[in-house]
């Protein structure tokens, strides 16, 4: 999709910027030419505040994953989601340490539905760092939506100011019913006229229904977090949910975060692929589909294994992160193991709560059990190498 922007000045209006050319054509954001480009935030629009019951079931329902074949969802996900989305954000930030917090950043979002865009508002950072306490910084930022990096947009350059005010409008072209699925990426910098800009830091904001339905601006203010650490791999969301009945586990890959770059591009191209291995011998294998030039891949993808309820307790499910490669053997992102044999806790809890579940909820598919999962760098010796079972006759 081409790339097209426009600006608009009014005294009474933030500067905006159209990323994205527009469902009516003619290049930024199709009818944003209007007298008032968009409605100044904490303001809703006439034609956003109809109490509409098809869009608010449509706002609800893409703010969940797809669990059901027979496209249901669960009862209480979205509770299931917050709590683990709690979890990995507090496990992030103790990873992350005391020295990488980098200030903080103010926006807001809105989705337009006349236009078919989501309207961002970046407001303002504040406490940016500097290396020198009687120097400032000359900050800017760059917004992309993911996963497709090639929508993305700037702010402009506010100089020498550690609390910088930008009050710039921009506008993603994107439907209403793939929102679920994006993610924003905020990405601050430091502007050098000689040398290469510095990099402040990153805020990553996954779940754009987090705070709200996105018919009303809603603003946010977010950590800025300092670049990955050595030791840190990413982290990976997992699902899990059992049927006594049916004698199947599910498996869902719904999202990764913050995976290292592979490519000499400074990406990598993530793909999932899960093994049921059963008293040291793999049963089955299943892989996602590939992600290209991605570090935070949205899945969504849900495999399915056989798994008899009296072999659950000696069965482990290795789950790899792998880079694919177009040319020789792809390289191993990270690694994150789910069964009584897993080396972590998360790995070890996941497991136990789905089959604690699934006993509860006899005759039914359980409710899912969401994790955030810390990759790890390595296959642990005990699981490399692992022979294929034997077919019986």
């Amino acid at each position: 999709m081409s790339i097209s922007r426009k600006s608009w000045e009014n005294p009474h209006n933030p500067r905006v910027h159209v990323t994205g050319s527009g469902p009516g054509g003619g290049g930024a954001g199709g009818g944003m030419g209007r007298k008032t480009p968009c409605s100044s935030p904490g303001l809703i629009s006439t034609s956003d505040a109809s109490d509409s019951s098809e869009r608010r079931a449509s706002s609800a329902k893409n703010s969940l994953f797809l669990f059901n074949d027979e496209g249901e969802f669960p009862e209480d996900h979205d509770e299931v989601d917050e709590r683990s989305v709690l979890r990995y954000e507090l496990g992030f930030y103790e990873k992350t340490g005391k020295d990488c917090y980098r200030g903080t950043l103010t926006f807001a979002l809105r989705y337009d539905f006349i236009h078919r865009v989501l309207m961002l508002h970046v407001l303002r950072a504040n406490h940016l760092p500097v290396e020198d306490k009687e120097q400032t910084v000359d900050p800017y930022v760059k917004v992309y939506l993911l996963p497709d990096r090639r929508n993305h947009c700037k702010t402009r350059i506010c100089k020498k100011t550690n609390d910088p005010e930008f009050n710039e409008m921009f506008s993603f072209d994107v439907s209403f019913n793939t929102l679920s699925s994006k993610m924003l990426q905020f990405t601050v910098y430091d502007f050098d006229r000689f040398t290469r800009h510095g990099l402040i830091g990153n805020v990553i904001m996954r779940d754009l229904f987090d705070k709200s339905d996105l018919y009303a601006w809603t603003e946010y203010t977010m950590q800025i977090v300092c670049s990955q650490e050595k030791n840190d791999f990413g982290d990976l969301l997992l699902y899990l949910s059992y049927s006594v009945t049916e004698q199947k586990l599910w498996v869902t890959v719904a999202k990764a975060y913050n995976l290292r770059p592979m490519d000499i591009t400074g990406a990598s191209d993530p793909y999932v692929k899960v093994e049921q291995v059963y008293r040291g011998r793999r049963v089955k294998l299943r892989k996602t589909t590939t992600k290209r030039a991605n570090l935070n891949p949205v899945y969504h993808e849900t495999l399915e294994f056989d798994l008899p309820s009296t072999q659950a307790g000696e069965t482990n499910m290795l789950v790899q992160v792998m880079d694919w490669d177009r040319i020789g053997k792809d390289d191993l992102l990270g690694c994150t193991i789910l069964g009584h044999d897993s080396p972590t806790s998360q790995g070890r809890t996941q497991w136990e709560q789905c089959f604690a579940l699934a006993y509860t909820d006899q005759g039914h598919k359980s409710k899912p059990v969401g994790t955030w999962h810390s990759i790890l760098s390595e296959v642990p010796e005990n699981f490399r190498d692992i022979p294929k079972a034997k077919k019986r006759k």
